[in-house]
């Protein structure tokens, strides 16, 4: 089956517009995050303060003993871990949100406050994800060290026309990836329509439909910055008045100002919060839906995929 490219990049909007009960559950999901975040940031300023000052009170006497080194560090150790959780929770709603997505475009009769759910589907792509995830990261670092070796010789050489080859050498890298990036799109969309772990799955989906794939992605990319950019301007005025900014541009040093920006007993905290979470939201949507609607009319399966 073939599918038009820029009728699926659309796929998110017309998500949105006709279930708008479903951004309402992902705005309060990523809000609820974004809270908890704030608050288990917040209630590691002190701490984290009295690292720094005992850091400075090491630095500022005769050379510290190991041991003092050890204990300081081991400080920041404790520090770091009563924040830790964010990271795995984080990735769990990020795989919520991904399958949720799908499945209101695969399957729009499927139950759930926002096509949410917590079992084996968010399992599978959350494993499936990480799988990729790893995969994509390792192989953009050995292009980078291969362009690394690369201007490394035409350095030692001294020859100007090596240099053809580092650029060369770039490019194809560059299009290496993007090509694998394109061609394992479609692996959440079949994870989700086929309850399955489908980590390669897309290959065998995506074969000769690349550059459709390649400009639905970009014309998806291109309306996601669009999306921030909007929303971005209208959230910017309830982070001014949090103090949101004034941190971000140099506050951060002033653990008061920190505390400030990160007082969830604010009004304006959480008014800002749940505007970010609107704007994620909001980009989750425009961003995924695209990908399974291309799934879905490149196998043909009408508007419902019943196992989604």
């Amino acid at each position: 089956m073939t599918f038009s490219a820029s009728d699926a990049a659309f796929e998110g909007f017309r998500l949105v517009r006709r279930k708008p009960m479903a951004l309402v559950a992902w705005t309060l999901l990523y809000a609820v995050l974004s809270l908890a975040g704030l608050f288990a940031m917040s209630s590691a300023i002190d701490p984290l303060v009295a690292w720094a000052e005992r850091m400075e009170g090491l630095e500022s006497t005769s050379p510290a003993t190991p041991e003092e080194v050890l204990a300081a560090f081991q400080g920041l150790g404790e520090v770091m871990l009563s924040v830790a959780w964010l990271i795995p929770v984080s990735l769990i709603v990020g795989a919520m949100l991904m399958a949720a997505v799908a499945r209101a475009v695969l399957n729009p009769r499927a139950g759930g406050f926002g096509y949410l759910r917590l079992g084996m589907d968010e399992l599978r792509v959350f494993v499936v994800t990480l799988v990729l995830t790893i995969l994509m990261t390792f192989v953009c670092f050995a292009v980078f060290m291969l362009i690394g070796v690369l201007a490394g010789i035409a350095g030692a050489s001294g020859a100007n026309w090596m240099w053809l080859f580092v650029i060369l050498g770039g490019l194809v890298g560059v299009a290496a990836i993007i090509w694998l990036a394109v061609r394992l799109s479609l692996a959440v969309p079949i994870t989700v329509a086929e309850n399955r772990f489908a980590f390669f799955d897309s290959f065998g989906v995506t074969a000769g439909r690349f550059w459709p794939l390649f400009g639905m992605a970009v014309i998806t990319i291109v309306m996601v910055i669009v999306v921030q950019l909007l929303l971005g301007i209208v959230t910017m005025p309830l982070a001014l008045m949090t103090g949101q900014e004034m941190w971000s541009f140099g506050g951060h040093q002033d653990p008061e100002a920190l505390r400030r920006a990160l007082d969830i007993t604010n009004p304006w905290i959480i008014a800002s919060a749940l505007a970010e979470a609107v704007v994620y939201a909001l980009t989750v949507g425009v961003m995924y839906a695209p990908f399974a609607a291309a799934y879905r009319d490149i196998k043909g399966l009408g508007a419902e995929t019943p196992t989604a």
